[in-house]
């Protein structure tokens, strides 16, 4: 079933991002335990924060660009507000203006929207780098 979420006000504060799952993970074990989300924050068409509560934010990779998702007011999630993911690839980002489902990739606890954005940043720099 999925749940609609409201946008929500970013926290402050910048930090690195501090667990991890996607689908190449190598552990069987591993897992990441989504808390109470109620909102989000979009970064770009291929990167959003799922916020839960003042604490908790997740950085959320999808496979593939999701054209638009910029200007989604409401988007909605395979997945409950708490919920324990083992493996994200078979969990979505729906959005309601494009009637859309758009595959997540990874899934990973951050301390803020700031240090999203700042993670993406180093991770695009080290991507500029290597070519």
């Amino acid at each position: 079933m999925q749940r609609l979420l409201k946008p929500a006000l970013a926290a402050l504060a910048g930090a690195l991002a501090i667990s991890t799952i996607g689908i190449g993970s190598a552990a069987a074990s591993d897992s990441i335990r989504v808390v109470n989300v109620r909102g989000f924050s979009i970064i770009d068409n291929q990167h959003l924060v799922l916020n839960g509560g003042v604490s908790r934010h997740y950085l959320v990779t999808l496979r593939h660009v999701c054209p638009s998702m910029r200007f989604e007011h409401t988007i909605a999630t395979s997945f409950g507000p708490t919920a324990t993911i083992h493996s994200p690839h078979f969990e979505y980002i729906y959005t309601r203006d494009q009637d859309r489902r758009c595959y997540i990739d990874t899934i990973e606890l951050v301390e803020s929207l700031d240090a999203a954005r700042a993670l993406l940043a180093e991770r695009a720099e080290d991507e500029a780098a290597e070519d």
